[in-house]
């Protein structure tokens, strides 16, 4: 990835298109590449002749036409390097999961401050998951009743982990409050993934809800 964090918005509501667009241009290390209003219109784009280039893509689920999750499985076959973080409503878990479960790297409320997006975009591009606490109790009330019993293969340094990953820390904080190396938070984090064999916090915490291990 380059120095300048180059993004990709998807948002068919011009007036956040352009909040976010002013957001990107006052930040010294980040470019917009490109604004679509629709998943068709960002799907032609992404098959012609002159691609976008993205290290990150904002995505918003709710477009006209056709939906945000419809983008999810060409943006990672076009743009494999780039993350998709998933702009999303206070009441759309069961979209937002679906999005998890097809790879996305992350997931955040629309109505966050722009302040919150942009460092949740800096977040991302150094490696971390974003999480939405809030989007992720709604998921965890939604799926606990449907939870079964089934062998943790996680050991309880590797829970704790990932329990104050669905809460919403980054590796750094979780270091700091489990008196840990950095380095230690994220060995421990790839063996989540490795053991539950996803490729990101954000589907890291789904799976372990559905599973009933947080």
């Amino acid at each position: 990835m380059s120095t300048t964090i180059q993004i990709l918005i998807i948002e068919d509501n011009p007036a956040f298109a352009e909040s976010l667009m002013t957001m990107i241009e006052i930040s010294h290390n980040m470019s917009c590449s490109a604004v679509y209003g629709s998943a068709e219109k960002c799907m032609t784009a992404l098959t012609s002749t002159a691609p976008p280039v993205a290290d990150l893509v904002l995505l918003d689920l709710h477009l006209p036409g056709k939906n945000g999750l419809t983008l999810v499985p060409m943006l990672r076959k076009f743009l494999p390097d780039a993350d998709i973080l998933v702009l999303t409503q206070d009441d759309d878990y069961l979209t937002t999961l679906e999005a998890i479960r097809l790879g996305v790297a992350g997931y955040i409320l629309k109505d966050s401050s722009i302040t919150e997006i942009r460092d949740a975009i800096q977040d991302i591009h150094d490696g971390a998951g974003i999480i939405d606490p809030q989007l992720s109790r709604m998921i965890f009330n939604a799926l606990s009743s449907d939870k079964l019993p089934v062998k943790n293969p996680l050991n309880s340094g590797e829970l704790e982990v990932l329990e104050l990953l669905a809460m919403g820390y980054i590796k750094k904080e979780i270091a700091e409050r489990l008196n840990l190396s950095y380095r230690s938070v994220s060995k421990k984090t790839e063996r989540i993934y490795k053991k539950m064999q996803v490729p990101n916090v954000a589907a890291a915490v789904a799976a372990a809800i559905r599973k009933g291990l947080i």
